[in-house]
């Protein structure tokens, strides 16, 4: 049995009838909601992901938009790397604005991640990922900068031109020397007129599940 169907056994078990329940992006946790069809017809669901959105929409749940859900029972999710503070960065999908109003509104925020992604100092091979509004890109570029972090607009993969989110706007990759005043960097670029969101989930992690690959085993983090 793979890692990733051993955490997420363990995950469908902390999925009840009658929940509202939350699932983010990513491959375990498209294998989630692919493992949970028992339950189809008991849950309704949420997700910032499109593709998320189209499985479980074609799997047959009940899928709501958040914008009408003022609360969720719990919602699962992946991360680039998590530590021992309950924070997490969160970069590669560029949906973590979407991701952070779902992870606000549970009850329980459970991240499913391969053991070796918690650490105890963030790798700052990953970056700070910021949402931002089309006219702030230059105020942004500049504070980031000023900040000892290097900018850089992330460009779409498979067109010409910028990557825009769901929600019309820019995502701006940080690169910093050092992540040691992660919070305080993180703080300072969230108050930033023409910051949405940054990827910098402080605090906001409830529970993670943690397959070792190696030993073929499972570990939590309360």
């Amino acid at each position: 049995m793979s890692i990733s169907k051993f955490i997420v056994q363990q995950a469908i078990s902390l999925i009840k009838p009658g929940m509202t329940v939350g699932f983010g992006g990513g491959s375990t946790v498209g294998l989630l909601v692919k493992e949970s069809t028992n339950l189809v017809n008991q849950i309704q669901v949420l997700t910032p992901s499109p593709t998320t959105r189209q499985l479980a929409t074609v799997l047959g749940y009940t899928v709501i938009d958040p914008q009408y859900c003022d609360r969720i029972d719990i919602a699962f999710d992946g991360c680039d790397q998590l530590d021992h503070r309950h924070s997490a960065l969160k970069s590669g999908g560029g949906i973590h604005t979407n991701e952070k109003i779902i992870a606000t509104l549970a009850d329980e925020y459970w991240l499913l991640a391969p053991k070796n992604r918690l650490v105890t100092q963030f790798s700052t091979d990953i970056p700070l990922v910021l949402e931002v509004l089309p006219k702030a890109l230059a105020l942004v570029m500049h504070r980031v900068a000023a900040l000892g972090g290097q900018p850089t607009v992330r460009t779409a993969s498979n067109r010409d031109g910028l990557t825009l989110t769901d929600n019309g706007n820019l995502l701006i990759d940080c690169h910093f020397p050092s992540y040691n005043q992660l919070s305080n960097i993180n703080q300072q670029l969230s108050a930033l007129a023409g910051v949405v969101e940054t990827s910098f989930f402080d605090h906001l992690i409830t529970n993670a599940i943690l397959g070792d690959p190696d030993t073929n085993t499972i570990n939590y983090l309360y």
